[in-house]
């Protein structure tokens, strides 16, 4: 909980500068808005790296190949790149560039997850 707390602090004091420096120069108020959240994210790796090992310790108890796990973690963290991103864009008042990046997104995370999807066909196929 420390880490939610601190990415709250991080969090608020960074809007309000932001707030302060977009009225004399709103290119320093994105680049803070940006250096925020590379530091929430970096506070975020810490947990990360505790629930990979809870997910690494389930694969190895159920037998789950890593082909299957690891393009839904690879899902997750272009869900979680892309919806910063297009904030970040949004935030930047490029609202058509932060849909791009959401299509972009969207068709990695497509893309990554078709080895999971061929899986599926090829079980299918099985059964039939």
């Amino acid at each position: 909980m420390t880490v939610l707390a601190q990415a709250a602090a991080l969090g608020l004091a960074g809007a309000l500068i932001s707030l302060l420096l977009k009225k004399n120069a709103p290119e320093l108020g994105l680049a803070l808005s940006l250096a925020v959240c590379l530091i929430g994210a970096g506070l975020a790796m810490e947990l990360f790296a505790q629930l990979r090992e809870v997910i690494d310790l389930a694969r190895e108890q159920t037998g789950l190949s890593p082909a299957i796990v690891s393009p839904v973690l690879k899902c997750v963290g272009i869900g979680v790149v892309t919806r910063l991103a297009a904030d970040l864009c949004k935030d930047a008042g490029q609202s058509a560039v932060a849909s791009t990046v959401e299509l972009c997104g969207a068709a990695c995370a497509v893309v990554t997850a078709l080895p999971l999807i061929r899986s599926l066909l090829q079980m299918i196929g099985e059964l039939a």
